[in-house]
């Protein structure tokens, strides 16, 4: 990684007129140039960020060769997938060219309550998608939402029948 790269530059860096003048609109617009090439400065410093930390993180990473040792280990990895008993929702890319779909959708009917999603035209890698995470996400906050609503509202013994997978009955 460069220098350049590793340090923020500080805004003496960026000076883009003569900073001693005297004329108001002349410092306000030397002000607003000045804004506008820090937050230039600052998008540009998080790319390079975030390109950097995830080649660090993917450096040496082989994610075949990982699944591959987790499929051929002798040790359990402490649960399988058919004993999943809570409801789960897999996305999955229809262009991902490392799983298969029919894999996941094999999955998805070994798990019990398992809805498999196949997002058109997504590859591998839906983590990295900001549109794809930030709708995942909206998905758990209203389950979360729902779900606190539902306790406000219930009794203990209606929270032990939702505990028990069983309907409970509210006023």
């Amino acid at each position: 990684m460069l220098m350049m790269d590793q340090v923020l530059p500080n805004a003496s860096t960026l000076t883009l007129t003569v900073s001693h003048t005297h004329d108001p609109a002349a410092e306000k617009a030397r002000l607003d140039a000045l804004s506008a090439a820090e937050l230039e400065r600052q998008r540009a410093f998080d790319e390079r960020l975030t390109f950097a930390i995830w080649d660090r993180a993917t450096l040496n990473a082989n994610p075949a060769t990982d699944l591959i040792v987790c499929l051929e280990t002798k040790q359990t990895i402490g649960f399988r997938y058919e004993d999943i008993n809570r409801p789960v929702v897999i996305h999955h890319g229809s262009k991902d060219s490392r799983v298969p779909v029919d894999n996941v959708r094999w999955l998805g009917k070994i798990m019990r309550k398992t809805e498999v999603r196949v997002l058109e035209g997504e590859q591998h890698g839906l983590m990295a998608q900001a549109k794809v995470m930030g709708a995942v996400l909206e998905e758990i906050s209203q389950e979360w939402s729902d779900w606190t609503s539902v306790v406000k509202q219930a009794s203990v013994s209606d929270l032990r029948s939702l505990a028990r997978g069983r309907k409970a009955s509210y006023a």
